[in-house]
């Protein structure tokens, strides 16, 4: 299992090695400028996510998810979120990988440590595209609890809670609320996490 994570963020991000990586700069902003005139263009948090983008294109662009983006970089997954897809991104927040992983996140980010990072930022990326009405329909389809396979080979549970919001918890019983929507990217869809899932037995 520990080889074949790795196999897999080595062959992506091989297939994607020739892509580019835009930054932010007039180009950039042109490119916004044009893609919201085409109705492209949304704002999350104040930034601009270009659905036309991939989600590298995107976290590239953002000045929020700096910690998140260095992690793929690190760990090689860097192609795997530029692969054609579709995948469904569950984003945790900076502030979250901050306050949760705490002086682990520099430990996870040598290369000593490389399967667990890999494992920690698969936990967060679904094959195929959940939108949150597929979410809902399966928690519904499952009588209130659906499991979900991540690309880690791990499960998450999710369900709606009393409040309507819906929930996803992890292996070690961690429940994170996702608090936005449908985020359209390229190569799939975005949700964000109010917190980081922890996959279970990973020394995390």
């Amino acid at each position: 299992m520990k080889y074949l994570l790795l196999l897999i963020a080595t062959i992506l991000s091989v297939a994607a090695s020739a892509q580019t990586i835009p930054t932010r700069g007039s180009s950039y902003q042109d490119s916004v400028r044009a893609s919201a005139a085409e109705g492209k263009v949304i704002m999350v948090n104040g930034e601009p996510v270009n659905k036309a983008m991939d989600f590298i294109e995107n976290l590239t662009a953002s000045k929020s998810n700096a910690i998140f983006l260095n992690a793929l970089r690190v760990s090689g997954m860097y192609g795997t979120l530029k692969s054609r897809g579709p995948l469904t991104l569950l984003l945790p927040a900076d502030s979250a990988l901050k306050q949760q992983l705490a002086a682990r996140l520099d430990t996870l980010l040598k290369p000593a440590h490389k399967y667990e990072l890999v494992n920690l930022l698969s936990y967060h990326i679904l094959p195929g595209r959940y939108t949150s009405k597929d979410l809902i329909k399966l928690i519904k389809d499952t009588q209130g609890t659906a499991t979900i396979l991540t690309l880690a080979g791990s499960k998450l549970t999710a369900t709606i809670n009393e409040n309507r919001n819906l929930i996803l918890t992890d292996n070690s019983g961690g429940k994170s609320v996702i608090s936005l929507f449908d985020i359209e990217e390229s190569n799939g869809i975005m949700h964000t996490l109010s917190k980081c899932l922890i996959p279970q037995d990973r020394a995390l």
